[in-house]
């Protein structure tokens, strides 16, 4: 992260810097060298004055032909701040006890050519410095050089403390915050400077414990660990690592071995968390009275999930131990193959013969380790086991048999209701009388004209009725039916054909 070439990145990192002092203005614990000593700079009058370099920036991108308008918005400009502290005296005349300026120094050259970003050196900063006018009529100033590169080792060398300057060094570091160096007596003012607020940094312990999640899940996360990985002091990860365990049911976090150890409890919600101390009672009279009581899996899983991260805390430090042996191991081997006389290559046998038999002992105790950390992770697990099926609060055998028959039981009338409701819908619909039948077909016939009459075969009533309809039928209107019916048409007469006149 310190060495980012993204022109952008640089530039957000120069404005934090600058916001954050300008906060810092207002508040009491910034105190500075002054001609009284060491003062907050809130009991003057602050004078402040912003600056950049954007008219260097514009001059070297013409200079390396680079013109682009908009890489020249994303790039840092160099701003600095400086603040002047007054005092009023006889209630006219001003006089200046001290002065803060802070400066921020970017690779501007080779963010523009693409080149590799790399920290600024010692002489790089003792240049920086030396650009800066001094502070006139012998009034201390406190200078916090900020470079958004990070700095060297060497650097580092330039933070000093003189009765005229203080110089405070401000870097990105690679855990994604801020490292803030100077003397050791100025540490307290130093740490001032950091523009990562408080709730930043306890995220990034968080999301860091959230990485490391396998770790609670085989043996524990330790706070040296994410303080050495946050680069955050011990005692802010100890905060939010207890913090962490109280907003997540199921962790814990309690010191082992001087540590604060961050462990699992267990997969089920633990409600009622184990003791931090064992009282008088020693260990195997406290585990005999506590598996000799029944209902308590609460507190047997606590005290097993403790035990476990213990065991295993102790198993990965063997394992640290053994491979630093086996790099020694390694590097006698070199050794002796490298020897040019016997006597060295006698003293290099003996060496590596006691080192094996030192990794011989701590394999064994890596062994009896990985069998005690077996049989602690089968019993917690059974435990497991038994507390979530208590948990659950399923139904037995009779509640579930009873459930069944009244479901089969309303399934049955359901069905009986549907075939009910089929048969009195298919009545209302189809269910016409006779005569309405009759004057329906009519209907159809007047309203449709050649309709298409469906042909049904009379019923036993209806072959009798129907002649009866026939023979009432009235005389004339029947002649008239026949002669109607034995005209030819029209159509169907012959034509006369015109035959040619003689001639």
């Amino acid at each position: 992260m310190k060495t980012s070439p993204d022109p952008s990145i640089h530039r957000h990192r120069e404005q934090q810097i600058i916001q954050h002092v300008e906060k810092l203005l207002a508040d009491d614990r910034l105190r500075i060298d002054t001609t009284m000593g060491r003062r907050p700079v809130t009991a003057f009058i602050r004078d402040v004055s912003r600056s950049d370099r954007a008219l260097d920036l514009k001059r070297l991108m013409s200079e390396m032909n680079v013109p682009d308008r908009e890489l020249q918005a994303q790039m840092p400009i160099g701003e600095s701040l400086e603040v002047a502290l007054t005092q009023t005296r006889w209630m006219v005349f001003k006089k200046t006890v001290g002065r803060l300026r802070v400066a921020c120094v970017s690779p501007s050259r080779a963010l523009l050519g693409s080149q590799e970003i790399k920290p600024m050196t010692g002489g790089e900063a003792l240049k920086a410095l030396a650009s800066m006018p001094p502070s006139l009529g012998g009034v201390p100033l406190t200078v916090v050089l900020v470079s958004t590169s990070g700095f060297t080792l060497e650097a580092h060398e330039i933070a000093e403390r003189r009765p005229d300057r203080t110089v405070i060094l401000v870097e990105p570091n690679g855990a994604g915050g801020w490292t803030a160096s100077g003397p050791a007596e100025t540490k307290a003012l130093a740490d001032l400077f950091d523009p990562e607020a408080e709730e930043e940094k306890r995220q990034r312990v968080r999301n860091m414990i959230d990485e490391a999640r396998l770790d609670l899940l085989t043996s524990g996360i330790a706070t040296e660990k994410i303080a050495a990985k946050s680069q955050l002091p011990v005692q802010i990860v100890e905060s939010e690592m207890k913090n962490y365990a109280r907003l997540n049911p199921g962790l814990s976090a309690k010191r082992l071995d001087g540590r604060v150890v961050l462990f699992r409890e267990g997969s089920a919600n633990v409600t009622s968390p184990a003791s931090d101390s064992g009282g008088s009672m020693g260990l195997i009279d406290r585990v005999r009275a506590l598996f000799s009581r029944k209902g308590e899996n609460e507190k047997k899983i606590a005290f097993l999930s403790e035990r476990k991260a213990a065991l295993s805390l102790q198993r990965d430090r063997a394992y640290e131990e053994m491979g630093v042996l086996e790099k020694q191991e390694a590097s006698f081997k070199q050794q002796f193959k490298e020897a040019g006389g016997s006597i060295t290559k006698r003293r290099v046998t003996s060496q590596l013969l006691q080192l094996r038999k030192d990794l011989e002992r701590r394999q064994q105790l890596l062994s009896v380790l990985n069998q005690q950390v077996n049989v602690v992770s089968t019993h917690l697990h059974n435990l497991d086991l038994v507390q979530q099926g208590q948990t659950a609060k399923l139904p037995d055998t009779e509640e579930i048999t009873a459930d069944a028959v009244k479901a089969e039981e309303m399934l049955a009338q359901l069905e009986a209701d549907t075939e009910l409701a089929g048969s009195v819908g298919q009545i209302a619909i189809a269910g016409m009388s006779e005569e309405e039948k009759a004057l329906f077909d009519e209907l159809e016939r007047e309203t449709g004209g050649e309709a298409e009459v469906e042909t049904v075969e009379p019923s036993a009533p209806q072959a009798v009725e129907q002649p009866a309809r026939t023979v009432m039928r009235d005389p004339v209107q029947q002649a008239h039916s026949d002669a109607t019916v034995s005209a030819p048409p029209v159509s169907q007469a012959p034509s006369l054909r015109a035959e040619p006149e003689a001639g």
